[in-house]
């Protein structure tokens, strides 16, 4: 018997905040694209910071935050998240942008450079993940419950309340595509300004590994000390700078 039912559209990210600062006009776009099991939320203090010199955009990945009820039986895999993102981009007339990714986000924001380059211009990748000794669900949970040890009250708060809405179910559906993506192979691929920022304390996105990706892409590499793997929510505006520096071109 077979199954002759249209298959399902792709579904779209879910465009959570879009600023325009007082450098909109000339500035790059920064599109923010968040890790697994949270949303765009814990990106509250890197907005503003970016917002200065540019139009930025946040968005919430299908059976995330604000964009839960966008769920399927399976899970997504890396590109399927990073063709949602690109229908959000298309909706807004977006392209040339900036695409910062934080963990999971750094994998999406990788795929959707290589399969949609007309929307990217650069890459800033925020505590990426996972380092190939790292990808097995048993390490990935320690290393991620040594880091909220970590964080400050506020990015626990954020990150521990979407983790809930978020339900182990659809994380569980999620995770298998998260450790199955070789960051390093897919980076080398990619033709744009890369940089690549770690909180000096953070453990899952330790010197060794934020390094190698950034030798593999001809980037830069750079740890900010005295945070963790929230990087950009306990160092804003030192993170922000970095991404400006690192991952845009000047017009």
């Amino acid at each position: 018997m077979t199954d002759d039912r249209e298959p399902s559209p792709p579904l779209s990210a879910v465009v959570t905040m879009d600023t325009r600062g007082p450098g909109a006009a000339g500035g790059p776009t920064f599109v923010l694209v968040h890790g697994i099991g949270v949303s765009s939320r814990y990106f509250e203090r890197l907005v503003p910071a970016l917002a200065e010199e540019g139009r930025v955009v946040t968005v919430d990945l299908p059976g995330f935050g604000k964009a839960r009820n966008l769920r399927r039986v399976r899970g997504f895999s890396i590109e399927d998240f990073a063709d949602a993102v690109a229908i959000a981009l298309d909706g807004l007339g977006i392209v040339d942008a900036v695409i910062v990714g934080h963990s999971m986000g750094t994998q999406v924001a990788i795929a959707l450079a290589d399969r949609r380059p007309d929307l990217v211009q650069g890459l800033a990748l925020l505590g990426p993940v996972m380092a190939p000794q790292d990808r097995n669900a048993l390490k990935a949970g320690l290393l991620l419950g040594i880091d909220i040890f970590r964080e400050d009250a506020r990015g626990n708060r954020i990150v521990i309340g979407d983790y809930l809405r978020c339900g182990v179910r659809w994380y569980l559906a999620t995770l298998p595509a998260m450790l199955g993506f070789e960051t390093e192979r897919e980076l080398g691929r990619c033709r744009v300004p890369v940089v690549v920022i770690r909180g000096g304390r953070d453990p899952i996105a330790r010197d060794p590994w934020v390094l190698r990706l950034a030798a593999s892409s001809g980037g830069t590499g750079t740890a900010v000390p005295g945070v963790a793997h929230l990087v950009m929510h306990g160092a804003p505006w030192r993170t922000a700078a970095l991404i400006r520096q690192g991952a845009t071109i000047s017009r």
